[in-house]
């Protein structure tokens, strides 16, 4: 059963999960990739998780991986043209002559499948959760994304 969280509101760009439920996410200090239980990220979308390869604490919004954020500025983007277009839509006077290119239309329904990049998956015991790493991470010690603390 494929789980799905939703990261942005622009649009409606969504991180499908993979098959053990788990979603993965990006650190936007280190852009080290790991991976979180989607049904905790759906339940806690307005608390802090911690990378766990860097230990820093934020917001869950910070942990876009880059290729959703590219995803979610594009179609941004788009939405922008498209109100610039309809607020200059029909504005010409014998003065004022406005010229309008077309209006390209991107998908606002994004969904990200989950790619696979070789990660082990660990159990952090001071939560009970599951996360995965990729095997360098564990090796050098990581911390709980989901309480912060030094795990190994």
């Amino acid at each position: 059963m494929m789980r799905r969280i939703i990261v942005s509101t622009i649009g409606n760009v969504t991180l499908q999960s993979d098959e053990n439920g788990l979603v993965t996410l990006q650190c936007d200090r280190c852009k080290s990739k790991f991976k979180m239980d989607c049904e905790y990220l759906n339940d806690t979308s307005d608390t802090e998780i911690c990378c766990p390869i860097c230990g820093i604490a934020n917001s869950i919004d910070t942990f876009w991986p880059e290729e959703a954020v590219e995803a979610a500025s594009k179609v941004a983007m788009m939405e922008v043209e498209e109100l610039f277009a309809n607020a200059f839509k029909g504005l010409n006077s014998k003065h004022i002559k406005i010229k309008q290119k077309s209006v390209n239309t991107v998908d606002r329904n994004i969904i990200f499948k989950n790619k696979d990049y070789d990660m082990e998956e660990v159990i952090v015991y001071c939560c009970e959760k599951k996360i995965a790493l990729m095997p360098n991470d564990i090796s050098a010690g990581y911390y709980c994304p989901y309480c912060g603390r030094i795990v190994k």
